[in-house]
């Protein structure tokens, strides 16, 4: 069972960077609008703010689920993968999914910063 609930856990790690990239997406291009035609109201800062809080939520999950998995790393990511010569693609994942993670997090600060939401 523990097994299964680890699984599970990865799965929902590696979910929550591809929520926290798309969320991130969302306000990259939403500021591209806003810097285009600019229009700081109660809407912009009300949207940067739900966002903003998207955003930290799945930060904070694939941080705490980060924390669980790298506990268990050796035993259920790194040897199985050694096993069956599959290291230099869990290290490609993870050199892309800390990427993204870091990016989004940049663009996320450069408009939190703009319009003055505080997530």
């Amino acid at each position: 069972m523990a097994g299964i609930s680890l699984m599970i856990a990865n799965y929902f790690h590696d979910l929550a960077v591809a929520v926290l990239v798309t969320n991130v997406l969302a306000i990259y291009f939403v500021g591209r609008h806003f810097d285009r035609h600019p229009r700081q109201d109660e809407v912009v800062a009300a949207l940067f703010t739900k966002l903003s809080r998207v955003t930290y939520s799945a930060l904070a999950y694939v941080v705490a689920a980060g924390a669980v998995r790298a506990y268990f790393f050796m035993d259920f990511e790194w040897n199985p993968a050694v096993g069956r010569g599959q290291v230099a693609a869990l290290v490609v994942k993870h050199v892309l999914l800390v990427t993204l993670t870091v990016l989004g997090l940049l663009v996320q600060n450069r408009y939190r910063r703009k319009y003055g939401t505080h997530g």
